[in-house]
């Protein structure tokens, strides 16, 4: 059973969120962020614990869902670097308000495009800027892409008779050379899995969050796409954590009040996520 967000801590959320924007997004611009002892204590109250020691920030990057690492209760995004100047695309930043991740957001890439140099979201190249500019040599990256797949791309592939464990093998073995070739480099990549499974009803357009099929088709891609990454995973040496299922019944849909929008997950599984990213080792907080 998920505990509900208490409603201090949401309304610090809310609160530390809409301080931060108005500081991140001044003019002129300022990467300054004088609030360090309340995001200490934001990610405190998450852990349900006090920390001795001021945790070494974990970059993530990937689609709209890694903004979840980003602790605000709603999609926020700030502007951070553009990847190309004649038809720019921009990197946006996350809010961080944990001091325990760094969030970086490259645009709705999906895994099977996420490492392909010249897709129409420039994934690879923002990530490349990104482990040039802003990642220490040698530090850990969480990738968090394949969640539209799930909701799309593989659904499509499956309703036009391609097999579930053929689809998901494709896209697994293809996303996976991504972190290999990160690895590669002397970074310490790990995967982040498809978290959710939209709790909808079947809905072929949806003007924000688009998905197809019906739910049970969804539900079990991103489960058989979840267990065939995790194997190249392994086989890489490549840490792989996902929560879709761990928070809910996996035969059934999650509650809909653990999505803040409808879509992505809601802050009340924050501690749930670090409770797993420090079980796997990704995450030393003490």
């Amino acid at each position: 059973m998920i505990p509900e967000l208490p409603a201090d801590t949401l309304a610090e959320v809310v609160s530390l969120a809409d301080d931060l924007d108005a500081l991140l997004t001044r003019k002129p611009r300022t990467k300054a962020t004088p609030f360090d002892a309340r995001r200490q204590a934001l990610l405190e109250k998450h852990l349900g614990r006090e920390l001795k020691t001021a945790p070494e920030p974990l970059t993530c990057i990937g689609d709209s869902n890694t903004m979840f690492f980003a602790g605000a209760e709603r999609l926020r995004f700030i502007r951070y670097r553009r990847s190309a100047l004649w038809k720019p695309h921009w990197i946006n930043r996350g809010m961080d308000l944990l001091p325990c991740f760094r969030v970086f957001h490259v645009g709705p890439a999906t895994a099977w495009k996420a490492g392909d140099p010249g897709s129409s979201t420039r994934s690879r190249e923002k990530i490349e800027i990104l482990l040039k500019k802003d990642v220490k040599p040698g530090s850990k990256v969480l990738l968090s892409f394949g969640e539209i797949d799930c909701r799309i791309h593989m659904a499509k592939a499956v309703i036009a008779g391609g097999k579930i464990d053929d689809v998901v093998e494709n896209t697994a073995a293809k996303f996976v050379k991504l972190p290999q070739a990160i690895a590669a480099r002397g970074f310490k990549p790990i995967v982040w899995g498809p978290p959710q499974i939209i709790p909808k009803d079947e809905n072929l357009s949806s003007p924000t969050f688009p998905f197809i099929g019906s739910w049970e088709l969804r539900r079990d891609i991103t489960y058989s796409y979840t267990a065939r990454l995790r194997e190249h995973c392994e086989a890489a040496g490549i840490p792989m954590i996902a929560l879709a299922g761990k928070y809910h019944e996996p035969a059934v849909k999650a509650d809909i009040k653990l999505f803040h929008d409808g879509t992505h997950l809601s802050q009340r599984l924050m501690p749930l996520a670090l409770d797993e990213l420090q079980k796997a080792g990704v995450l030393t907080l003490s």
